[in-house]
């Protein structure tokens, strides 16, 4: 997405430039001239008068104006958004000069640039003031980041009332403009997720295994020991689709390839059509939402209502003929949505809405993880033999469910360390201060006024301090290490000393505490990729499941190389995935 951005405005630049220019060839031809006073208007001596050369400017001139509109609009905005929110923290800034000056460089380098500035406010911030906070200006106002163990438990514990995890989401999406805020202020669908999908997902192992590996040799399409490369991100969301839609929506859609297009598209389509809305200033977002959702979500939108609208009718006619426990009637996502669906949310539109976002949030946020795990196989494959073995040994003696799954230790490490060096945001637990009287930190006294954007830096998951002196290097069994050491000591913490504790041996061996599993879906003041405390991310248990299926399918069936280094690309807080970086498969070669 932003090698695609990136290539539109320049592509546009270049065609405005060569407009002038075309204009400028045309007045030089004109017969021998001399330019005077450019500033005031065209003449020349021959070939060419005032009225023409007026012309000639007038043609290019609305195309600029419109670029400095736009952009005195940028500064309006950025100015009155710092003197709404003024914050006493430092600020995070690049460049030279006024402090004006180097906010509107930070602003723009922000767009691709948050990680870099991420960083320096953390190492500047957490370690060496008192008050462990700073801000970046951004295109869209400034951004306040805190780190230090005592400012996040009380971010974390502090109520959504204060505190909203929804008012910054509506902002990364900019929802107001594209999918609405209702599902996002009214989310009654998310205790489905939270807690009837993690009920089911015994239940639902086989059938999404089932559907996974399906549609890994469809997309793979492997013939014999050819290597295959595939373009990763592509494959990723192909299986997460069809293995989630399976339990979402049933069979029926699971395997329909235009509703699956459907939903692969909406997740990439909303966050394209979010990145464009985030550099438009407020007033001209009204004119440009319905262009940019025309060209972007509108067409998945509409495609996902035809499917999604017949279905609703039938299972609603099978209730009131049958009543509510009818013959068949299915044990999924969509079906949980229409029973649980409050009285003022009983439209179509408010159902299938819902379904659009919890398939947005499982593609987005699944598939962007299984992606980094894809890689992180293929960059480091000496950790795939010993994966291979824990997997084989796990499931000959335990089978296919969700307790063995859990057990595979090695692959759980593997994956959260993944997701600790490549995660999806720069910046996380966004809130957003909703409470009239600001929200003000117990620990140091820091005062958030109302408005303000608030989140942590993901600099932490990679601070020496945090994890050691290899904290950025990838260790795949980081977390499982220390697990299997206490495992061959004999279950109850670390091997105890030959000797006694400081009497030469005679006395009782000192035993070290008990090393606590800290699991891939286990949150932490040192591990926030999931979010923290009561805004945690209630699909986490479900993704993880899922994730790891997908994996043991890939690892006993299939072989996997590295064909491209993926480049790394920012947005925003955004992490965004290599679009066209690829991966070579093959059917599983055993010696």
């Amino acid at each position: 997405m932003a090698r695609f951005l990136g290539n539109a405005n320049s592509g546009w630049l270049h065609a405005q430039l060569g407009s002038a220019h075309a204009h400028m060839e045309q007045m030089r031809k004109v017969g021998k001239r001399e330019v005077e006073n450019f500033g005031h208007g065209v003449f020349t001596k021959t070939g060419m008068d005032v009225r023409g050369g007026l012309q000639a400017l007038l043609e290019i001139q609305p195309k600029f104006l419109a670029i400095g509109a736009f952009l005195f609009l940028l500064v309006i905005r950025h100015i009155y958004l710092q003197w709404k929110l003024q914050v006493k923290v430092p600020y995070v800034t690049v460049g030279r000069g006024p402090l004006w000056v180097r906010s509107w460089v930070t602003a723009f380098t922000w767009v691709m640039g948050s990680k870099r500035l991420v960083d320096m406010g953390y190492y500047e911030h957490k370690h060496r003031t008192k008050i462990g906070a700073f801000q970046i200006p951004t295109l869209s106002g400034n951004h306040v980041l805190i780190c230090g163990d005592k400012l996040v438990d009380e971010f974390r514990n502090a109520p959504s009332s204060t505190l909203s995890f929804a008012h910054a989401t509506s902002d990364i999406l900019q929802a107001k403009h594209t999918i609405g805020t209702s599902v996002l202020f009214e989310p009654f669908h998310v205790p489905f997720v939270r807690e009837q999908l993690t009920r089911h997902m015994d239940a639902f192992t086989i059938p999404m295994m089932e559907e996974f590996s399906a549609a890994m040799e469809e997309h793979m399409d492997l013939k014999d020991d050819e290597w295959k490369p595939l373009v990763a991100y592509d494959l990723c969301a192909a299986v997460i689709a069809r293995g989630m839609s399976r339990i979402f929506v049933g069979t029926g859609l699971c395997r329909n390839k235009e509703y699956l297009a459907a939903a692969i598209d909406f997740t990439q389509n909303l966050f394209i059509a979010a990145h464009l809305l985030y550099i438009i200033p407020g007033p001209l977002k009204y004119i440009a939402a319905p262009f940019i959702n025309a060209i972007t979500v509108r067409k998945q939108m509409k495609s996902t209502t035809n499917f999604l609208t017949p279905m609703i009718d039938e299972r609603r006619q099978r209730a009131v003929e049958e009543g509510p426990k009818w013959a068949g009637r299915p044990d999924d996502m969509l079906q949980w949505i229409i029973e649980g669906a409050p009285s003022n949310h009983q439209d179509h539109a408010s159902i299938i809405l819902r379904m659009m976002e919890v398939n947005m949030s499982g593609l987005h946020t699944a598939g962007i993880t299984l992606y980094q795990n894809l890689f992180s196989l293929a960059l480091y494959p000496q950790h795939i033999t010993p994966l291979r073995n824990e997997i084989t040994a796990t499931i000959a003696q335990y089978g296919w469910n969700k307790a063995s799954i859990n057990k595979l230790m090695k692959l759980d490490s593997f994956m959260k360390e993944s997701q600790r060096l490549s995660g999806p945001s720069v910046a996380v637990m966004g809130r957003g201060v909703i409470a009239k009287e600001g929200f003000t930190f117990k620990s140091n006294g820091l005062h958030l006024p109302m408005g303000t954007r608030v989140s942590i830096p993901e600099t932490v998951h990679f601070d020496p301090k945090e994890y050691g002196s290899d904290a950025s290097e990838f260790d795949g069994f980081r977390f499982s290490r220390p697990l299997e050491e206490q495992a061959e000591g004999g279950g109850v913490g670390y091997p105890p000393s030959a000797g006694g504790a400081g009497d030469g041996g005679g006395g009782a061996p000192e035993e070290k505490p008990r090393v606590k599993r800290k699991y891939f879906v286990t949150t932490g003041l040192n591990y926030l990729r999931f979010g923290h405390g009561h805004g945690a991310c209630p699909g986490r248990f479900y993704a993880s499941h899922e994730i790891k299926i997908i994996l043991c399918i890939l690892l006993m069936n299939y072989d996997i190389r590295l064909e491209d280094v993926p480049r790394e690309n920012f947005f925003s807080i955004h992490r965004l995935p290599d679009l066209g970086a690829q991966l070579a498969f093959r059917k599983r070669q055993v010696v």
